[in-house]
């Protein structure tokens, strides 16, 4: 066991290690295990809440890979708890590209004062869909929660509050791209 120093209190602790031991890549994670935090779901379970979250087939390939990912870091989560911080800080990009890619060319030309461009940030593509009525969706919150994953975030997430934030953003990303098609 390593040894750290906790310079909070002055006393040594003990610091686990992180990385699973090969023959351990395979069980549970402790608070899917039960044997610490909550009694989790099973793996059927985490795959189960996935299959609910399906893209429209107009959606494009760029999208959907970076969506799948996310279902896959949700359901491997099973293995790894923290791959559930992980898929919920990535649900904000994926969301971001669905706005640049159906309504970013609106944007188009704008620069910054050093003569950049300035592509149009997550929050105005929000309010900028909003505003065309090609979303429904509750926007508000959004980008603050976007905010906290990007720039760092000791938040410790469990499956419901991970789904409550992805069904909004799938809802979203829906939205957009049954929009085009009508």
């Amino acid at each position: 066991m390593f040894q750290g120093m906790d310079v909070s209190i002055g006393r040594r602790m003990k610091v686990l290690p992180m990385l699973k031991s090969l023959p351990a890549l395979n069980l549970p994670d402790p608070y899917f295990a039960g044997t610490a935090g909550f009694v989790g779901s099973t793996i059927e379970d985490l795959h189960g809440d996935m299959c609910a979250f399906e893209l429209p087939a107009a959606a494009s390939e760029s999208v959907r890979r970076s969506h799948d990912a996310i279902r896959h870091a949700y359901i491997y989560a099973y293995f790894s708890y923290d791959l559930l911080t992980m898929a919920a800080s990535q649900t904000f990009p994926c969301l971001e590209l669905a706005l640049r890619e159906q309504i970013g060319h609106q944007f188009a030309g704008r620069v910054h004062k050093n003569g950049r461009p300035r592509p149009a940030m997550l929050d105005e593509l929000l309010k900028s869909a909003k505003q065309q009525n090609l979303i429904s969706s509750e926007i508000e919150h959004l980008s603050q929660l976007r905010n906290m994953f990007a720039h760092g975030s000791d938040t410790v997430l469990n499956p419901p509050m991970f789904l409550t934030t992805f069904e909004i953003v799938t809802d979203i990303i829906r939205e957009l791209y049954i929009s085009q098609q009508v």
